[in-house]
């Protein structure tokens, strides 16, 4: 058995599941086992954490302390040390042992992680510069761009928010859920021509019924619908998007009936078709 216990938590590690719970109880019986081969230090890591996971600080003092006499200036060990830390509530000294990383090896992803997060929880503000210094070494992290945009809306900072939306689809292209979100931003800013390009862009993006069943639309469809209702309203209003770019009216009430007809179709089952149509005229402030 110890073998194909091994094996899952390989296949684990590998995957990036935690399973704290099932770690502990497999990881100590392959460990005592004694048939761990050469992923014994591997097995021992994912201990520490899963240990970690469930305020089992001894059991994870133990296996940090073994890792640290195997590999006494390793950077993955000294993340165990500010994990631990962190877990003692300790977190400036763990906040120390992540900036004494980074001033070694300023490319230490894990180091960056931990200080990024770290720092959200306590000052999310302060959190912007060091995902921006993180981004201009990991230009290529979704995450990162997803994460700063949503930092910026948090503080109100539309413009920068879109900004990181701009980046996330320059590095995920196919991401259709940055494209929808950006025309939420977009719209959110008051210009609702972009924010109509975007989520048209959106809907593109999700395909048909017929070739992609399972994706829901109504979310767009519902943007799509606010946007259309704004520029009808305020055929003027400011936009980023040139005029040659821009949606006529004629095109705008042609998207207001194809929005309504899809919102209706797409709408939840039970509800009555007045009471939907009330909601399709009233709602002027769905998106945030």
């Amino acid at each position: 058995m110890s073998s194909a216990d091994l094996e899952v938590l390989s296949r684990w590690r590998t995957i990036g599941a935690r399973h704290s719970e099932q770690v502990i109880e497999l990881g100590l019986k392959v460990l005592k086992s004694g048939k761990v081969g050469d992923q014994e230090w591997a097995l021992r890591e994912q201990l520490a954490i899963a240990a970690l996971d469930l305020g089992q600080v001894e059991l994870s003092q133990v296996q940090i302390k073994l890792l640290h006499s195997k590999f006494p200036n390793s950077p993955r060990v000294k993340i165990l040390d500010g994990l631990l830390l962190e877990s003692q509530g300790r977190l400036e000294d763990a906040r120390a042992v992540y900036e004494g990383l980074l001033r070694v090896d300023e490319t230490d992803v894990s180091a960056h992680q931990r200080l990024i997060s770290l720092t959200l929880s306590s000052s999310p503000t302060s959190a912007i510069p060091l995902l921006l210094k993180y981004l201009d070494t990991f230009y290529s992290d979704p995450s990162g761009w997803s994460l700063l945009s949503e930092q910026y809306c948090e503080l109100g900072m539309y413009t920068q928010a879109l900004d990181a939306l701009g980046h996330l689809m320059s590095v995920q292209p196919w991401d259709e859920g940055a494209v929808r979100r950006a025309g939420e931003v977009a719209y959110t800013m008051g210009d609702y021509q972009l924010s109509l390009k975007h989520l048209l862009r959106s809907i593109e993006m999700q395909g048909t019924k017929e070739t992609n069943p399972n994706q829901s639309r109504t979310r767009s469809w519902w943007g799509i619908k606010l946007a259309v209702s704004r520029l009808l309203e305020s055929p003027n209003s400011e936009t980023t998007v040139p005029r040659e770019m821009q949606s006529t009216e004629k095109q705008l009430k042609l998207l207001d009936e194809l929005a309504t007809e899809r919102i209706l179709d797409n709408g939840g089952k039970g509800v009555g078709l007045e009471v939907k149509r009330k909601v399709l005229s009233d709602g002027k402030d769905i998106i945030r």
